[in-house]
């Protein structure tokens, strides 16, 4: 009853440590995948607001300031400004006569679209369009590094987990050996040299499988720490756990069901159909003139030029006027368009085998995932019984060495069988939880077991 609570007490104790969701959400904020799916999709908006203020008019400057400006003045303001006879000396008299001067100039154009026959909305339905397929790839990405985090979370708890089973074999094999030496100095009957060497040969394989298994673990935190933007120095506290047993699989129908709807790349898919068959408007539109209105202000002043009032007279040396017109703008290069619509005619087909390819690749991805947990529970429950087994024969074999009753070759046998259940088992049980995050990666969300 006590053994119970103690259990009990411990299964109810928060776990000390990053757990998988935790490392998974730092995952997806830090991984240098998401940051750059991340600035994409900021991009995206930027185009969509782009397009969102396309309406806006250009306001098209010209100014500048000019000179050695020629004289240009009249004798008498009052007489006939195109009179030769009315002009100062130095206004008639050839290039650097008379007063030097400067001509200032700055003329203003807009123009406000009123009627663009779709352009504006098409635009503004392709960046729109654009955005929310970025997204999805931000979710992609986000699921990427997730199952990546799980992956090496996993591999991190297998490893560990295999370092503890290799470490209870090697105590076992020590006292093993002793036990031999023992019996050698004593020229027992019980075991040869040949036998001896046997359990030396064992223990390097132990000590080799332990090797591996620190490799396998520094090389699990390593990945953890790039994966969550770990900084240098920064202590990475993992949660210790053992791999649970593999989970049940889900209905297939019904996780199908749900990739098919959320899976990030079925969602930008579709959204690039829709954005494509904008642009396919966009450039059917374009073969239509934009109306709008047109307006504008012209403004110049030079500094050695008379400024004669009246009508008739042109003076490109002083002027300020303002216009409002209503204008129609467009080009004539139809056949260029028409090509240009077909490319976007091609590319919309483009996006629909996209489309039907990736809702094809999810359907494949689902069903390998569940084939791989489905195999993966088969081998933990058969690696579980041969791990039993081999542990009984180990132990067994093991208790008759020590109690002179049985040879060092059976120890060595059950050891050998042990050790390579228990190994496979863990193994099996790693590919499980990796399957299940490959579910959860091909369902474009979290599970909960059923």
């Amino acid at each position: 009853m006590i053994a119970i609570l103690v259990v009990l007490l411990a299964q109810a104790a928060p776990q000390k440590g990053l757990t998988l969701r935790e490392l998974q959400e730092r995952a997806r904020r830090n991984d240098p995948r998401a940051m750059q799916a991340v600035a994409q999709l900021e991009n995206a908006r930027g185009k969509r607001d782009e397009a969102n203020w396309a309406f806006f008019p250009a306001f098209q400057t010209t100014a500048y300031v000019a000179g050695p400006q020629q004289e240009r003045r009249l004798l008498n303001e009052a007489g006939n400004p195109t009179d030769p006879a009315n002009l100062t000396p130095g206004s008639s008299g050839g290039l650097f006569h008379g007063e030097q001067g400067v001509t200032g100039h700055v003329e203003v154009q807009a123009i406000l679209p009123i009627w663009t026959f779709g352009k504006l909305t098409a635009g503004k339905s392709a960046a729109g369009h654009l955005v929310t397929a970025t997204e999805a790839l931000l979710q992609r990405a986000r699921d990427q590094a997730a199952y990546d985090a799980a992956r090496a979370y996993w591999g991190y708890q297998t490893a560990r987990n295999a370092d503890t089973s290799v470490q209870k074999i090697r105590d076992r094999l020590k006292e093993a050996q002793q036990t031999a030496q023992k019996l050698l100095k004593e020229k027992s009957e019980q075991i040869t040299r040949s036998d001896a060497m046997k359990l030396d040969y064992l223990a390097e394989e132990i000590e080799a499988q332990h090797a591996s298994a620190v490799k396998n673990r520094d090389l699990a935190l390593t990945g953890l720490r790039l994966l969550i933007g770990a900084q240098p120095g920064e202590a990475l506290d993992i949660a210790q756990q053992d791999l649970p047993a593999a989970p049940a699989s889900p209905s297939p129908d019904a996780l199908l069901q749900r990739a098919l709807q959320q899976r990030p790349e079925t969602k930008a898919a579709a959204e690039a159909i829709a954005a494509r068959q904008a642009l396919v408007d966009l450039a059917r539109a374009r073969l239509w003139p934009d109306v709008g209105l047109v307006g504008g202000a012209r403004f110049t002043e030079t500094t050695n030029a008379s400024d004669p009032s009246g009508p008739f007279v042109f003076n490109p040396y002083h002027e300020a006027t303002g216009y409002v017109a209503l204008g129609l703008q467009g080009t004539f290069d139809i056949p260029q368009k028409l090509a240009r619509l077909r490319q976007a005619q091609a590319d919309l087909m483009e996006a629909t085998a996209m489309h039907v390819g990736a809702q094809q690749l999810v359907r494949l991805e689902v069903q390998q995932a569940l084939g791989d947990l489905a195999e993966a529970r088969v081998r933990v429950e058969r690696y579980s019984k041969e791990t039993e087994i081999g542990k009984q024969l180990s132990t067994q074999a093991g208790v008759a060495f020590d109690s002179g009753l049985g040879d060092a070759r059976e120890l060595l046998e059950g050891t050998l069988l042990y050790a390579r259940a228990d190994g496979e088992r863990l193994k099996a049980l790693y590919d499980a939880q990796l399957a299940w995050a490959a579910l959860e990666k091909a369902a474009g969300g979290e599970l909960s077991p059923p």
